[in-house]
């Protein structure tokens, strides 16, 4: 199961989003922080997307992972991501990952508190609009 899971974020950490949905079923969902589920590849891939479009990129350190059965896991990580104003934030984070018997993810739910993330983002569009403005 290592060897997935350090594939799997290996694809998340360089934001290949079309690798990372082709590891979910076509009806698996996405949740990421107290965000409504994003179900279906294509709501998935608008929030990757979204996602890829912020950053100029993210690293999972991990803590703990946890193999609860043949198909959930529990993840503990600490997340560099990098602004596209050069910033790092750094933010605890816990995943469930729930798999069906034939290997696509059918969940996969990030409990994180992004505000941190955010609060960063939006001030450097601010700045970013007052450069250009």
């Amino acid at each position: 199961m290592s060897d997935w899971i350090d594939s799997f974020y290996a694809d998340i950490d360089a934001q290949l989003t079309e690798r990372v949905l082709d590891r979910f079923a076509p009806d698996g969902e996405l949740v990421f922080g107290n965000n409504p589920p994003a179900i279906g590849h294509d709501a998935m891939r608008e929030v990757l997307d979204n996602l890829r479009h912020a950053l100029a990129g993210l690293r999972h350190e991990w803590c703990n992972r946890w193999t609860v059965d043949r198909g959930t896991l529990i993840l503990e990580a600490r997340v560099h991501y990098t602004t596209r104003g050069g910033a790092e934030v750094v933010l605890p984070c816990v995943t469930v990952i729930d798999r069906n018997p034939s290997g696509p993810v059918t969940s996969l739910r990030v409990h994180i508190d992004a505000a941190p993330l955010f609060a960063i983002l939006d001030a450097e569009s601010v700045t970013a609009h007052e450069v250009t403005g």
